[in-house]
């Protein structure tokens, strides 16, 4: 177990709670002292969106960006940084993010209609 397990812990704790700010802190301290390999992509994921909730989205991004470069096929860290991007008043760029999504879920029916939607998307 990482020595970040319990401050990682409080933090998710912080965040079901609504208390946002008490969560950035125990994320940065979680991250200081490590995080297990299995927790971080949910880390990373809470932390970033955590930072959004409480109006810091540069950094918000930042770590989300760092999360799908680290992570490309998880769907749900693009999610999170689309709402990112949304909140940024990036538009177009949240709704690119939100096509990677579904293109890296295991959604149904999505390949037949990549290209047409990727090309869709490159227009915003």
């Amino acid at each position: 177990m990482a020595a970040g397990s319990e401050a990682l812990r409080r933090a998710w704790e912080h965040d079901s709670a609504g208390r946002e700010a008490e969560a950035v802190v125990e994320y940065r301290a979680a991250f200081e002292a490590g995080i297990d390999a299995e927790d971080l992509p949910g880390a990373l994921l809470g932390f970033g969106s955590t930072l959004r909730n409480v109006g810091e989205l540069e950094e918000s991004e930042r770590v989300l960006r760092e999360a799908v470069t680290r992570y490309p096929d998880n769907a749900a860290l693009r999610v999170f940084l689309a709402l990112t991007r949304w909140k940024r008043d990036d538009k177009g760029g949240a709704w690119r993010e939100l096509v990677e999504a579904l293109f890296r879920a295991d959604a149904p029916g999505m390949a037949r209609y990549e290209r047409a939607i990727r090309g869709y998307s490159a227009e915003l």
